[in-house]
């Protein structure tokens, strides 16, 4: 009597359900595929800082706020130029220059802009909080702040500064 070594099949109900999951998995992942690239045009669009729009030049400094409940931020503003379509989706992120770590909290927020009313004036987001959770690995630090939109229509925009870091009761005294 020759004595064969078992060989365990996976049962039809289990090669079932591995192979609807595949089909599900495959699907998920073809539906969501990569981001699209806006399909609009790009927008002269700036990032400034201030709870009202202040431009930022490279090398500025920007402040960080102890806010009341106990987080820590920097108020974001940002400007837009012919846009047709005030809602938006809007995202914003600080890193340190020296090694590109970010040092804030994601930001990816669905917004209106606010349209003037002078011909030729930018549309403006103000006041916007980006949290910094850490302000060790961030204060005293060369930074780069990005902010981007993208409209409903696909207009689009993004822009960068370079900025150092400062605690804001800091910059306050004498």
């Amino acid at each position: 009597m020759t004595l064969r070594p078992s060989v365990h099949r996976p049962s039809r109900r289990l090669r079932a359900r591995a192979t609807l999951c595949g089909a599900w998995l495959a699907l998920g992942l073809g539906l969501a595929g990569c981001p699209a690239d806006p399909e609009g045009p790009e927008l002269p669009f700036e990032v400034g800082t201030g709870r009202m729009f202040t431009p930022l030049e490279e090398g500025d400094t920007v402040e960080l706020i102890q806010g009341g409940q106990g987080g820590q931020h920097v108020f974001v503003s940002m400007r837009a130029w012919d846009l047709t379509n005030i809602r938006a989706r809007v995202e914003m992120s600080m890193e340190r220059t020296s090694d590109g770590e970010r040092v804030s909290s994601p930001y990816s927020v669905d917004l209106r802009f606010t349209q003037s009313a002078q011909e030729g004036a930018p549309a403006l987001l103000e006041g916007l909080l980006l949290l910094v959770p850490d302000p060790a690995e961030a204060v005293d630090r060369e930074v780069r702040l990005t902010a981007s939109f993208e409209s409903e229509g696909g207009e689009h925009g993004t822009d960068t500064r370079t900025v150092h870091l400062q605690w804001a009761s800091e910059l306050q005294q004498p």
